[in-house]
């Protein structure tokens, strides 16, 4: 469900936020690329070619986002 609301506010916006353990994250679509960066940490972002692909391979404490999908909060 969240990463439906993400994949929704994504396409809708080109931009999603959202807060996963004690960081806000921004996911964004830059020339159909996906970058994602902790906000915290605007020069270190991770480049993917599809949404799916960023929500497997992006890790945060060596598990996936979709795998901290109940964890995820605050999606804008």
């Amino acid at each position: 469900m969240n990463i439906d609301a993400i994949k929704e506010k994504l396409n809708t916006n080109n931009q999603v936020r959202f807060k996963l353990y004690s960081l806000d994250y921004l996911i964004e679509k830059v020339d159909n690329r996906y970058i994602i960066n902790a906000i915290l940490y605007p020069d270190k972002k991770n480049s993917y070619s599809t949404i799916d692909e960023l929500l497997d391979n992006y890790t945060i404490f060596n598990e996936n986002i979709r795998d901290n999908e109940p964890r995820i909060q605050n999606i804008i």
